[in-house]
This record gives structure tokens, C-alpha cells and sequence, in this order.
């Protein structure tokens, strides 16, 4: 929720959420000046800031604190932008409002998901476009999966955190169809996309990633030892899978783009 966590998460996981992004403008299309658009759980602006630069009025939306703090350094230079704090399952916004909608791995995480899809739909205007975007299968992509790797070498007990129940529902692509359909959406469809996360490999994996480590839950929670120990795992899954010393780590998101009738 810091400024902290968010400069980190916009370092590390936008590389990963940049490309869903960038899928999913494409797929909405249109998105150009005046088109009145809004990112809900906006995180780092992965999203928000390619929207601006194409001309949108783009509303990001997050209930972090410090993500808004750095969503409106990133939409300072275009005045029609903004960013404001705000829950995504209960919208301070009118009905119709935006031409374009956006939920990239954030409705899959909020804890009453179905109210956060329907939120997002009742701002939508009539013939506009609304996208959603989950990860298909946990951990999510990018070094998530590297520390899952090593925390299940060092501590092949411990138990993974039960997942969102949303997340769970919108990573099936038919379940995440007829949910929207349920929300009201129409004409929707759905893909799986491929995402691909680059970085060093060897110890600069580690000098890359050990912020963004240090707010992953299990392994925070981890005295000295124990994060060496899953440090020295995590160099270990690296170097298995690492070629011409750069690390190169592929997951699928499902991604879908319905019409509000």
C-alpha cells in the first residue's frame, strides 16, 4: 500500500503487466483521443499511462494508497487524466461514464469479485467496451514463479496461501464468459494470452528482484536463515532454466472484452 511498494511493483511487475496491457488495448481498440477511459485496480499505471499517451481521458482507479500517489506523477503530464483513490467494488462513479473499462488481475483478487464485475459494467455506457484479465493458474507469472519453485525445494511442507475465490472463477475461460455474461456484458470473448517476464540471470537475479522479495508474503515472514536458504534455491532455479545469462519466464493470462448492450 506504500509509495515504496508501488516504485518496486512498477520496476518488477509491470513486465509482466505491460504486456497484458498492451493486449488488451488491442483488443478493446479504439482507445484514442477523447475516448473516456477507466483503469480499475490501476496498480503501476501498466495500463493507464499507454492509454494517455494514445490520447485517452483516463481515470485510474486503486484502493492503495501509495499506487495512486504514483499513478499521478505518471498522468501528470496529460491534463485530461488523473488518478484517484477508490475501492473497485464500490465505484463513486455515474452509470455510463466511460467508453472503455479495464480490470487486469484486479476483479480476480477483490474479495466480493462478482459485485466488482458488475460495478464495472454499470459504469461502461451503452455500446462501450468493458476487458477483464486474470492470471490462468497460480502462482501468476514472472519471479512469483521462481519463488514458488524455491520456497517448495526448502520448505516442501509449508502450505501455498489459499488463493482468492475469484481468482479461482475467472481463471476458467468459460467461467470467466459466463460471469460477464451474468454482469450484463454480451458479445464477449475470450482468450489466453502468453506473457513472458525477462531479467539477469545469476546473482543479479537476486540485486533485481530482492525488493519486490521482501513483499512476498512467505518469504518475509522467513527469519535470516531461512531466506538465505530460499536465496540460494532461487539461484538454483535460475541457473537451471537461465540461457545466454538472462532469465526468460512464460505464463498465460485469460483476457476477455465484452460489449454493455
Amino acid at each position: 500500500m506504500t509509495d515504496d511498494f508501488a516504485r518496486v511493483y512498477e520496476t518488477t511487475a509491470n513486465r509482466n503487466t505491460g504486456q497484458i496491457a498492451a493486449a488488451a488495448l488491442d483488443r478493446v481498440g479504439d482507445v484514442r483521443w477523447g475516448t473516456r477511459v477507466l483503469d480499475i485496480a490501476a496498480g503501476a499505471g501498466a495500463l493507464s499511462v499507454p492509454a494517455a499517451l494514445a490520447g485517452a481521458a483516463v481515470l485510474a482507479v486503486d484502493n492503495a494508497p501509495g499506487m495512486v500517489n504514483l499513478l499521478s506523477k505518471r498522468l501528470a503530464p496529460f491534463p485530461a487524466s488523473g488518478a484517484r483513490l477508490m475501492d473497485g467494488q464500490d465505484l463513486a462513479l455515474d452509470d455510463g461514464s466511460f467508453d472503455a473499462t479495464f480490470s487486469l488481475i484486479g476483479a480476480s483478487l477483490f474479495p466480493d469479485w462478482r459485485r466488482g464485475l458488475a460495478e464495472q459494467v454499470r459504469v461502461t455506457r451503452t455500446g462501450g467496451k468493458a476487458c477483464v484479465a486474470t492470471w490462468r493458474t497460480l502462482p501468476g507469472g514472472g519471479p512469483f514463479l521462481v519463488m514458488a519453485q524455491a520456497l517448495r525445494a526448502i520448505y516442501p511442507d509449508m502450505a501455498p496461501p489459499a488463493p482468492p475465490e475469484g481468482f479461482l472463477a475467472l481463471a476458467d475461460p468459460d467461467r470467466l464468459r459466463a460471469e460477464l455474461e451474468e454482469a450484463g456484458l454480451s458479445a464477449i470473448e475470450v482468450e489466453e494470452i502468453e506473457v513472458v517476464w525477462e531479467g539477469p540471470a545469476g546473482p543479479a537475479y537476486l540485486d533485481d528482484l530482492r525488493e519486490l522479495h521482501g513483499y512476498m508474503g512467505a518469504y518475509a515472514a522467513l527469519d535470516d536463515d531461512g531466506r538465505r536458504r530460499v536465496d540460494e534455491a532461487i539461484l538454483a532455479v535460475v541457473d537451471r532454466i537461465a540461457t545466454d545469462n538472462r532469465v526468460v519466464l512464460r505464463s498465460t493470462a485469460v483476457l476477455a472484452v465484452g460489449t454493455r448492450p
